[in-house]
């Protein structure tokens, strides 16, 4: 761990500035002086940051170059969230409250920042950079290539990623996943700017991406780990997911067959899958290709 200096922060900020990704989500417009404290410096692959926690302070990390994966603990010593941070995987950042127990392992040469502030993202409007609040929350909709394509497609969307949520074994692979033996089902992780599209509306255009009674099942993928959910990380956001939920039951005779449950862990599924329908254009999706027209037109109103 190494403390910066003037030289050092200086020429840390025209690299960050030479980044499209990190400039689209990491506020450098500002003295970056103000919001940096430490900066860890060509981490060697293994090199792990034991588990900690500030009890005065949010923080968040940026990754500027490699790999690094971030675990989140509860009191009891039991994981909540690991995600891998990369510039290549879209999730280039985390944000850490305070209190919260977290450690971090190095999965390949890497420069990490730590920095003071909490949850923000940036947009520029005529070349001035600007801060946006966001908010998350995770989608289990079956098949996680093609519902990750779909909220991509949703304007105020600003990051997806998929993984694995709510299950209970450690650092879980797609093959052990999909034995459905860990009792994870595959979910897209959504973080949206509240400003430009409402969580009540995202939970709208979900259910118009799945088939809310079968259990189990999306499409021709069957399983528990296709199974449908809706699992969130701020209590507050519970009474809007209620609403939704009691709105959509009215459509159905049978009782929904979607989890609205906090989130209990994540962890981020392996390169491969992310983004996958923009890898691979013709491959495999349970959703037909006119649900991502449709949900590119679609306008919430307010």
């Amino acid at each position: 761990m190494k403390v910066i200096d003037d030289n050092l922060m200086n020429g840390l900020a025209e690299e960050a500035k030479k980044s499209p990704r990190l400039r689209k989500n990491y506020n450098f417009h500002q003295s970056l002086q103000d919001k940096c404290h430490r900066f860890l410096n060509a981490l060697e692959l293994g090199t792990s940051i034991p588990v900690h926690h500030h009890p005065d302070k949010d923080e968040t990390f940026v990754i500027l170059k490699g790999k690094v994966r971030v675990t989140t603990y509860n009191d009891e010593g039991e994981i909540v969230e690991s995600c891998v941070i990369s510039q290549e995987s879209g999730r280039y950042g985390m944000d850490i409250p305070k209190n919260v127990w977290h450690g971090l392992e190095c999965l390949e040469p890497s420069v990490l920042l730590e920095c003071k502030a909490g949850p923000f993202v940036e947009h520029e409007v005529d070349g001035i950079l600007e801060t946006k609040p966001t908010k998350d929350v995770y989608f289990a909709g079956g098949c996680f290539w093609g519902t990750e394509h779909y909220f991509k497609q949703i304007e105020g969307v600003a990051i997806t990623e998929v993984g694995f949520a709510n299950g209970y074994t450690k650092n879980p692979t797609y093959k052990e996943v999909y034995t459905d033996q860990t009792g994870f089902a595959e979910t897209v992780f959504v973080r949206f700017y509240p400003d430009v599209v409402s969580l009540e509306f995202l939970l709208q255009m979900f259910f118009k991406a799945i088939d809310p009674t079968s259990l189990n099942k999306q499409g021709h993928d069957e399983g528990t780990r296709y199974r449908t959910g809706v699992y969130y990380t701020d209590p507050a956001d519970f009474p809007v997911i209620e609403k939704v939920f009691a709105e959509e039951q009215k459509n159905y005779e049978q009782p929904l067959a979607v989890e609205k449950l906090p989130l209990q862990n994540f962890y981020t599924a392996e390169e491969y899958h992310q983004d996958y329908l923009d890898k691979n254009p013709d491959g495999y999706c349970h959703l037909p290709l006119s649900l991502f027209e449709f949900a590119r037109k679609a306008k919430e109103i307010k």
